[in-house]
């Protein structure tokens, strides 16, 4: 049998992911609610849950995020688009180009807001040039996911990683992560999965 605790957790869970799914609400006011029914509830104490927002970890998550949000206003990352691109006549030559940039740009900014710039761009490209907007977009999408994984703060999760290697040093032993820790699996990978996408992507989208 489940203990209370358990069954509370699990609940949590659930809602969590249903209003992800549902988009019922924003995922910050989710967390929070999360969080406070835990709180109230007795399994997550008052410290537990300060010490959460306390991490320097979160911190730099949200100030990746504001970077991200700052070069996408003052439109900095349109005009490099403009000369990167002008000379891509063809789906290999715009989708070589996009992952270079895009995988070297998400490595050292959040993949959400870099994503969400380049969205317009490439939808306006593939109609310009009668390709399935499908066929870049979904490329797009992984290509920051895959530079994501080259270093520290390319991606939200390996902050985290990193916060919970440092929480458990004193117990492992464990040496906090350095900013290129990942890539020596991120670059392969990241080399690895341009090429799929380069080659065999297109085939695979509609």
């Amino acid at each position: 049998m489940l203990s209370l605790d358990a069954i509370i957790v699990l609940i949590v869970l659930v809602f969590i992911l249903i209003s992800f799914y549902k988009e019922w609400i924003g995922p910050a006011f989710t967390f929070l609610i999360g969080v406070v029914v835990l709180g109230i509830s007795g399994i997550l104490t008052p410290s537990e849950i300060l010490s959460g927002f306390a991490n320097d970890q979160v911190v730099v998550i949200l100030m990746l995020l504001l970077i991200g949000d700052i070069i996408r206003d003052l439109g900095i990352v349109e005009t490099l688009f403009d000369k990167v691109f002008q000379r891509a006549n063809g789906y290999k030559a715009f989708m070589a180009r996009m992952m270079l940039l895009v995988g070297g740009f998400s490595a050292f900014l959040n993949n959400t807001p870099l994503v969400a710039v380049m969205m317009p761009y490439v939808h306006s490209w593939s109609k310009r040039n009668n390709i399935s907007p499908s066929k870049l977009l979904i490329p797009l999408s992984y290509a920051a996911i895959l530079g994501g994984c080259i270093t520290l703060i390319g991606t939200s999760t390996n902050l985290i990683v990193n916060g919970m290697v440092k929480d458990q040093t004193i117990v492992t032993g464990l040496e906090s992560l350095s900013m290129f820790s990942f890539a020596y699996v991120g670059l392969p990978m990241m080399f690895i999965g341009a090429i799929y996408l380069l080659y065999v992507s297109k085939k695979l989208t509609s």
